[in-house]
């Protein structure tokens, strides 16, 4: 299992651990929220990543940016990727990520 957040624009504390994400996809910006070649790209390469290092959990933050969020849900689509993604939201009421099971 590999948790990660979209980016790293807002500090994440695992809701598994409570240790504090390091890893994003994107990193801390995204220079062009509308260059979804370059998003899709850096979708794919992460992906591949996960599918190299034997990943069959990617547990994922969602950290707002909706156009990085929906690239790298149509790229995971895509390209049939053979693990669980389960997509994390935060709950303002709560402080707290509550998750969401996309693909099992």
């Amino acid at each position: 299992m590999r948790e990660v957040s979209l980016t790293n624009r807002h500090e994440i504390k695992s809701a598994i651990t409570g240790k504090t994400i390091s890893e994003s996809i994107f990193g801390e910006t995204v220079e062009n929220p509308l260059d979804f070649e370059t998003m899709r790209k850096t979708s794919l390469l992460y992906l591949h990543n996960c599918i190299w290092n034997d990943v069959t959990e990617l547990h994922l933050y969602v950290t707002g940016l909706t156009p990085a969020t929906t690239t790298f849900l149509k790229v995971f689509l895509d390209s049939g990727s053979p693990f669980k993604l389960v997509l994390y939201h935060f709950n303002r009421d709560t402080s707290s990520y509550v998750p969401q099971v996309f693909f099992d």
